[in-house]
């Protein structure tokens, strides 16, 4: 029994239900095992892992899924053991990827629903375990009884092979051991469409359409690629209508960015009634998905991508006639959080507001190219000395990475430098001869140069990263001889390209120990795994986020040895990347928002931050985008909550009754009032960190529009106090001066002091919404004479009002928020038509007294703010008043 082996029988163990110590302390587990067993365990018990987020239509969904019976799945419980057993996966990240995959089928209908049409996405990480999800995703469909899944797998026949692979070792079963058992009753054994080899794809004699009943479910693997859906839907054809429009039919869109997308068709409303002869086709591969999903009433389309730029932008109400709905995720976008152990854009090239657990901006791996790009696509005749040192990188980094398992691995190089095929053979005659002329010094002269090269480089590049990283793991380079030497040895160079045909296609199963220095374009862009990515040599540009960030191979799980990977790169191109990580860390940054706001894919357009220089994806995928100029500041900003769910009590009652608790603990916090006044006391010089846990406590309710959202107005009081900025604040009380017996007093822990209430009634037109709440003069409180006077003087010489210009003189250095306590019994204080009561029966016991919350910014500002530009799509963007 080896390590893994141990391993693997101790989370078994823990699994079924016993104890740690006793299953660790076990006679079955060696010994020597046991300490780093335990503390392998310790580390996974730790682990957490954030909920996925969910943007979701606004259907009465079904509750079908708790309905079902697990005592009776095969499928995922089965593929659950192999992943938890066989693959070693922690623990905690099997639970995230159950409760993922189960929220993800909860929105699709039950299979058992005679008309069911549902289409969503599911937003990943670029070598993230995507596929990991939708295969669990795909077993748990079956369980409940979905009969036929197709997955739409990449344009090439490699990516297909990889996927179609996968899918039989962890659903159907290999007879060889290396995935899940088959099924001992055949009425759970799945039919295959297609094979597992390079030529498998879809062929309509390899079986009948007579194989579409009966109750076992069937999968096919497929390419994206016209002759083959055409076939498939011929095929279909043939088989009765009775059959395909009573089978349950799942579809898996993987890359779904990639030739899924509509790049030609018109745009137009049903409303729009174009005659039709107008309508314009839509591209080849969009038009047969379509027509695919329209034989069946029971169909549900799940697309998966790590770049949904182009899937976003797809027009949400595009209609035509002779197809079904174009491929928008009109019923959710799932956003699907970071897997333990992954590394990726902002691990490795940081970002704006990214800071890790340890406080650090990424892991030192990027090493920039001198020169430039130029010069390595014009001159093959000689091995620029940079990627000379990154071979002599792959070298170490495999070699070290052999020292510390204790088993066998893959590894690879990447080097992508050119689309061109003629360019790249070029590249692997200089890659081979450079490469055998180094294996041949270590072999027969290492004494003289490589020698100390290589010991150089792991003295000034990799000890510092290791002692960073993993000090437990440093060792001296002379314990490394033994392990250069094999790996040298080892080493195979590949060219990887359509040029290179089939025959070259990486095939891990029967290489599962690979060693390789690939070199390619194209065909390591999207999908492809390199297995053990050690070492990328990567100058190719690209001006597409989508194209850009699905090149980076080197994003993926690479715990153990992330601190012996290597990345050469331009310095451009680094800056590219560190701007994509702050693009995506902001578009899920507004899925969780505009989760929390309850908001629809029709109802909200995601917006994508645009660049300077490249553009989000290509012109034919973005033509019905259009571009918005929007301002990131709350600089001169008043915001306020203006919108409460009066609507629904329970929500409303366990809101306010948080925000008593949360506006209770500040005021007990910040002392003695600086001054009392008959409207509430204020304070002055409240520091900063005060407010920020304030605003983490306090609870805005902002549905239709984001005038106060506490999350991102304390990451922006974070970044100006880095300035010096907002460090100093004034709160103050903002109630009635007189007493009114009908609204009442509240408690506000005080000491003997009560709050007089005030009046804000509810707009009538606007449901929920009190418009605003803060009174002309109320941003003026605490301000000094000498302010005051600067007020008036603006006033005087100007049309501002009064809270205008208060924010005009405001220091810099102070924020203002004005707590305002609401009275349940408000109502509208004249014969206003326009305004209504703010209950209709505020006896209710559920009927709260609310806190109405406004911070006002001043103008002023030291730091640059500049309007941004973001590109959004035909569903309406979630307009507001800071952003």
């Amino acid at each position: 029994m080896n390590e893994d082996q141990a391993l693997n029988l101790v989370r078994h163990m823990i699994d079924i239900g016993i104890p740690r110590e006793k299953a660790i302390n076990n006679s079955e587990i060696p010994d020597n095992f046991k300490e780093d067993i335990l503390q392998i365990i310790k580390e996974e018990e730790n682990i957490i892992l954030e909920p996925a987020n969910i943007i979701k239509d606004n259907e009465e969904y079904e509750d079908w899924l708790s309905k079902e019976d697990r005592e009776a799945w095969y499928y995922w419980p089965t593929l659950r053991k192999y992943l938890l057993y066989k693959k070693g996966l922690p623990g905690p990240s099997i639970q995230s990827l159950d409760k993922e995959t189960d929220r993800i089928l909860s929105m699709l209908d039950s299979p058992k629903k005679k008309i069911s049409d549902k289409k969503g996405l599911v937003l990943g990480f670029v070598q993230s375990g995507k596929t990991s999800n939708y295969t669990s995703l795909i077993a748990k469909a079956a369980d409940v009884g979905y009969k036929l899944i197709i997955v739409l797998s990449g344009t090439d026949n490699g990516l297909r092979l990889q996927t179609n692979r996968r899918l039989k070792n962890e659903l159907v079963g290999n007879s060889e051991g290396k995935g899940v058992p088959f099924p001992s009753s055949d009425n759970l054994k799945w039919v295959e469409f297609t094979r597992v080899d390079l030529n498998g794809d879809f062929r309509a004699g390899f079986i009948s359409p007579t194989f579409l009943q009966g109750t076992q479910p069937k999968l096919m693997v497929i390419k994206k690629n016209g002759a083959v859906l055409r076939r498939l839907l011929k095929w279909l054809e043939s088989a009765s209508e009775e059959v395909r429009k009573n089978l349950p039919l799942l579809v898996i869109d993987d890359e779904a960015d990639l030739a899924s997308i509509d790049t030609k068709g018109s745009y137009q409303k049903e409303e729009d009634e174009i005659p039709m002869e107008e309508y314009e086709d839509p591209t080849v591969i969009n038009g047969l998905i379509r027509k695919l999903l329209d034989n069946f009433n029971r169909k549900a389309y799940v697309a998966y991508t790590a770049t949904p730029f182009a899937n976003i932008l797809i027009p949400h109400d595009n209609y035509d006639p002779r197809f079904s709905d174009d491929l928008y995720p009109k019923n959710f976008m799932v956003n699907l959080p970071k897997p333990y152990g992954y590394f990726g854009a902002e691990e490795l090239f940081g970002s704006e507001d990214y800071v890790s657990e340890d406080e650090e901006e990424g892991i030192d791996v990027i090493r920039t190219i001198n020169d430039s790009e130029d010069f390595l696509l014009d001159n093959y005749s000689i091995m620029h000395p940079d990627m000379e040192k990154a071979i002599l990188s792959f070298v170490l980094s495999g070699a070290t990475r052999a020292y510390r398992s204790k088993k066998d691995f893959p590894a690879t190089m990447l080097i992508h430098i050119t689309l061109r095929t003629l360019e790249q053979e070029q590249l692997k005659e200089i890659v081979e001869t450079k490469f055998n002329e180094l294996k041949n010094e270590w072999r027969y002269a290492r004494k003289e140069k490589i020698y100390e090269r290589l010991q150089q480089l792991w003295k000034e590049d990799f000890l510092p990263v290791i002692e960073t990283k993993h000090p437990e793991k440093k060792i001296d380079f002379k314990d490394l001889e033994r392990n250069i030497s094999t790996f040298f040895e080892s080493v195979q160079i590949r060219t990887l390209n359509y040029k290179s045909g089939d025959s070259q296609t990486l095939d891990y199963e029967k290489e599962p120990n690979l060693k390789l220095i690939a070199i390619g374009g194209n065909k390591l862009s999207r999908g492809l795994t390199l297995e053990g990515l050690l070492v990328s040599f990567f100058t190719r540009r690209s001006k597409q986020y989508d194209t850009l960030m699905q090149m980076g191979r080197w994003f993926g799980f690479r715990e153990g040895y992330e601190d012996l990977t290597r990345i050469y790169t331009t310095s451009e191109l680094a800056g590219w990347f560190s701007d994509l990580a702050q693009v995506e860390s902001e578009l899920r940054k507004d899925m969780r928002i505009y989760e929390e706001q309850h908001l629809t894919p029709f109802e909200v357009g995601l917006m994508i931050k645009a660049h300077q220089v490249m553009q989000i994806t290509s012109p034919s995928k973005r033509r019905f985008a259009s571009e918005k100029l929007i301002s990131k500041t709350y600089k001169n900003k008043l915001s306020q909550t203006i919108k409460f769910p009066l609507d629904n009590f329970e929500v409303l009652s366990k809101r306010e009754e948080n925000n008593l608790v949360a506006t209770k603990e500040l005021l007990l916090n910040i002392g003695d009032p600086t001054s009392l006044r008959d409207e509430g006391p204020f304070w002055k010089n409240i520091a900063s960190n005060k407010i920020i846990d304030f605003l983490s406590k306090f609870q805005a309710d902002e549905k239709s529009n984001r005038s106060l959202l506490p999350s991102l107005i304390i990451e922006y009081i974070k970044k100006l106090n880095e300035e010096g900025e907002l460090t100093n604040w004034t709160i103050a009380i903002c109630g009635r001066k007189v007493f009114d017996n009908k609204l009442g007093e509240v408690d506000w822990g005080l000491k003997n002091l009560k709050i007089k209430q005030i009046s804000r009634s509810q707009e009538k037109k606007i449901p929920n919404s009190l418009k605003s709440i803060v009174s002309q003069g109320d941003e003026l409180i605490g301000f000094s004479k000498q302010q005051l006077k600067e007020v008036n003087n603006l006033l005087a010489n100007t049309k501002l009002q009064k809270n205008n210009a208060a924010r005009l003189v405001r220091d810099p250095s102070e924020g203002l928020i004005l707590l305002y306590p609401i009275s349940k019994s408000s109502k509208p204080e004249t014969k206003n038509v326009n305004r209504i009561s703010l209950y209709e029966n505020p006896d209710n016991p559920l009927a709260k007294n609310l806190i109405g919350m406004a911070i006002s910014f001043p103008a002023k500002s030291k730091v640059s703010h500049s309007d941004q530009k973001y590109i959004v799509g035909t569903a309406p963007l979630e307009e507001s008043d800071e952003f």
